[in-house]
């Protein structure tokens, strides 16, 4: 198990207008590694790891969403 990932965050905007907030995201070489392996390939381009990276954070995002049984109302 690799256990020196780096995933930061920066260059925070947040647009009161459309309500999107957009972020840059880093990640080290051994995080890029770990998404080769979950993915089982090692000829991944940059942006594909980029896209997974993301998709991984959309289903952290609706994995936590129900937790403790809070969900939001929506009409």
């Amino acid at each position: 198990m690799i256990t020196n990932q780096k995933i930061e965050v920066g260059d925070v905007e947040y647009s009161r207008l459309s309500h999107v907030l957009r972020f840059t995201v880093a990640a080290n070489a051994p995080t890029i590694k770990t998404i080769e392996d979950i993915c089982r390939r090692n000829d991944m381009s940059m942006e594909e790891i980029a896209h997974y990276l993301g998709e991984l954070l959309q289903q952290a995002v609706y994995t936590h969403y129900t937790y403790g049984g809070h969900r939001r109302k929506y009409d």
